[in-house]
């Protein structure tokens, strides 16, 4: 009896070791965002943490005892709807000063008079151990130093120019630009340029516009005392990223960066037993289309429309569009549409040929996993570099949205549908994405409580970070030597002026001499 006692006691000491305060920021309004981190702070809930969330999609889950979900969704998804796609022709900073004063800033300050998050705010009662949130810019990184705990970035998609640098993983403009950046076929000198200055204008853009102004506003609700929100940001212990080897090309990184791919997966996801019925009768193929969360179909132009309903309506196989009005002007006889369509369990059905999509990371990795070859239509942001890379891999087509025709997108479908290398190169891939040690959510939250058991991961952190960038760009090496260089010929040219007359008298009395 004593010893079970004793052993009760020691597992019950173990749990209260391990089972910690976090608090979870994850603010944008957008489902492709949130479906990445979602099993992440239920998985921590789970885990025995006490986790409390800010978040528009909250799970509402009654039996996750250990989850305190602040959900913030009542004005912010009116945010993420009004905001216009960004025109494709905008330069890089642009497009980021876009994403943050067009949507972060705004998602911040409607969701910051939350009564909750004044809480959090106010009352310093509030104790955290632990804060993990989406590393999207935003006066929210002021909640590691009102708690004054380490915190662990979480992005959902590659790493952008900022955050390698908040890491000193410095990335080569020409190799690896930043996600905002077009990346052309070729590499001239011309195009060299281009990339090189561009990557220039996002740290200037970066650093003197966007930063101050988010510094700025933290301030306004975390206090004047506050360090510098850059500061703070690059104080991050680590950064989690859905970058992989097939939507990104590998990459050199350090420590502190760590691949966390496919966290959203639900697997065995059903489907409503209608449109169960619709695909299994459907046996001559099922063609798939969804441009997700961000890009909807009903906001796409007329032209554009038309062409896909041309389309569509002399293909041999059954179409299943995700469309988010009630009524599709001009539907075809084999199109089926619906609001909203469980994805993975669409992905799953045996008779689905085929996948058209915006090229959103997690629609590719859904598409990879159930081996669905795919069609890539991309409209904004990393979409245009994944779709690139559908076809770099050779597991899809890509389109081009402005110069799509009815006869380009039909031809597409049809050669993806039924050359089989397609299928056969998607399901090679599919192989090699899943033969990982551990699950991307498994990675996860191992390093979250790798930074938990060691109050932070100072000890990841690069020594880049505390190095000038003149000194990494040997500038000062390299002024050395040419100063010495020019000093060195300095010396010998004046030595030669000074020399020269005496050279030159007995050279010429040699000359008399001789005569």
């Amino acid at each position: 009896m004593k010893c079970l006692f004793v052993f009760c006691f020691v597992l019950f000491s173990a749990r209260i070791a391990v089972g910690v305060n976090i608090l979870a920021v994850f603010f944008t309004p957008l489902d492709s965002y949130q479906k990445v981190f979602r099993p992440l702070w239920v998985e921590l809930s789970l885990r025995g943490h006490n986790v409390t969330v800010i978040t528009t999609d909250p799970v509402k889950n009654e039996s996750l005892v250990n989850l305190t979900e602040i959900d913030v969704s009542y004005s912010c998804y009116r945010i993420s709807d009004e905001l216009a796609l960004p025109n494709d022709n905008l330069r890089p900073e642009e497009r980021v000063k876009l994403n943050v004063f067009g949507m972060s800033l705004p998602a911040f300050e409607a969701q910051v008079q939350h009564h909750q998050i004044q809480d959090l705010l106010r009352d310093s009662s509030n104790r955290f151990d632990l804060v993990v949130m989406e590393m999207t810019s935003s006066p929210y990184y002021g909640f590691a130093y009102l708690f004054d705990v380490p915190w662990v970035g979480v992005l959902p998609h590659s790493t952008t120019l900022a955050s390698d640098r908040d890491v000193g993983n410095l990335r080569h403009p020409l190799l690896f630009p930043d996600p905002t950046v077009k990346s052309y076929t070729g590499r001239n000198i011309w195009m060299r340029l281009y990339l090189a200055l561009a990557q220039l204008r996002l740290i200037y853009s970066y650093d003197y516009e966007i930063m101050p102004e988010l510094d700025r506003i933290a301030r306004k609700y975390f206090g004047d005392d506050m360090p510098y929100l850059g500061d703070i940001e690059k104080n991050v212990s680590i950064i989690l990223t859905t970058h992989n080897f097939i939507t990104s090309k590998p990459k050199p990184t350090v420590p502190a960066l760590i691949e966390i791919g496919n966290v959203h997966l639900k697997k065995n996801v059903k489907l409503p037993q209608d449109l169960q019925k619709e695909l299994d009768k459907a046996t001559n193929g099922v063609i798939y289309f969804s441009l997700g969360s961000n890009v909807k179909s009903a906001n796409i132009s007329s032209q554009l429309r038309n062409v896909i309903i041309s389309s569509f309506a002399e293909l041999p196989y059954t179409i299943l569009w995700k469309w988010e009005t009630d009524h599709l002007p001009g539907k075809p006889d084999n199109v089926i549409t619906r609001k909203w369509l469980p994805q993975e369990a669409v992905l799953a059905h045996p008779n689905v040929k085929a996948f058209i999509t915006q090229g959103g990371l997690q629609s590719m990795e859904e598409a990879i996993y159930y081996r669905k070859p795919l069609i890539g239509m991309p409209f904004f942001a990393d979409q245009m570099k994944n779709v690139r890379s559908i076809a770099e891999h050779g597991i899809g087509v890509a389109l081009n949205t402005d110069t799509l025709t009815k006869e380009k997108l039909k031809s597409a479908i049809l050669e993806v549908v039924n050359d089989k290398k397609y299928k056969e190169k998607i399901s090679e891939l599919s192989d090699l994405m899943w033969d990982q040690p551990m699950s991307g959510l498994d990675t996860a939250i191992w390093w979250i409580e790798y930074v938990i058991r060691h109050k932070g991961a100072k000890h990841l952190r690069s020594p880049l970070l505390d190095l000038p960038l003149y000194q990494y760009l040997l500038l000062d090496v390299l002024a050395f030597v040419f100063g010495v260089i020019a000093t060195t010929l300095g010396l010998l040219y004046a030595a030669y002026i000074y020399t020269k007359p005496v050279i030159q008298g007995v050279v010429g009395k040699n000359k008399v001499k001789s005569n």
